[in-house]
């Protein structure tokens, strides 16, 4: 029994010595490439147009290498999207970083959907993506449109969004109180 427990602590101290590890890289990467540590491995390389994909696939490769380690990936998630974000907004114009900003977000909130057996986690990766939606339309409408039309179907997605969420939420609450669970594999209440 102490021998399993002792794994248990061990395996768990070295998911989160990876997720340490990962946070630390990705700082020193993205650190180095704002100020310009990185211009001799992109001279080495001959990759001046492509400098923000080189560091974005650097990042990404790094977080598949640190999951297939061990670590989890919601320790590994925040500090990929956040040097994701940095390292390819960076240089870039303002409507681009709204975009890419709106792309980690449905990423994010995709992967979560995919993911999640939960059933509340599920309803917050949708409303994760449909703020993503909401963002490229008001991103779209600042800087290309002019007459505020983004805008507008920005507020009737948050409406529409406001009511899944009501009638996702009452769903979950009436099947939470018949199961006592919100795990959508271990309920079958809907099937035939």
């Amino acid at each position: 029994m102490t021998s399993q427990i002792q794994i248990q602590r061990s395996t768990q101290n070295t998911r989160a010595a990876l997720g340490l590890a990962y946070l630390a890289i990705t700082t020193v990467l993205v650190i180095a490439y704002m100020t310009g540590g990185l211009s001799g491995l992109f001279d080495l390389c001959n990759i001046h147009k492509f400098q923000e994909v080189f560091v974005f696939g650097a990042l990404a490769a790094l977080a598949f290498l640190t999951i297939q380690f061990g670590a989890t990936a919601y320790s590994i998630l925040p500090a990929a999207t956040f040097g994701s974000f940095v390292c390819l907004s960076l240089h870039q114009d303002p409507l681009l970083r709204y975009l890419t900003l709106a792309a980690i977000l449905f990423a994010i909130g995709l992967y979560g959907m995919v993911v999640s057996r939960n059933a509340v986690r599920v309803l917050m990766s949708i409303e994760l993506m449909l703020n993503a939606a909401n963002l490229n339309l008001v991103a779209f409408s600042r800087y290309i449109d002019t007459h505020a039309i983004g805008q507008v179907f920005a507020i009737f997605v948050l409406t529409v969004a406001a009511a899944e969420a009501a009638v996702g939420l009452g769903i979950v609450l009436s099947i939470y109180r018949n199961t006592a669970t919100v795990d959508m594999e271990r309920f079958n209440l809907l099937k035939w």
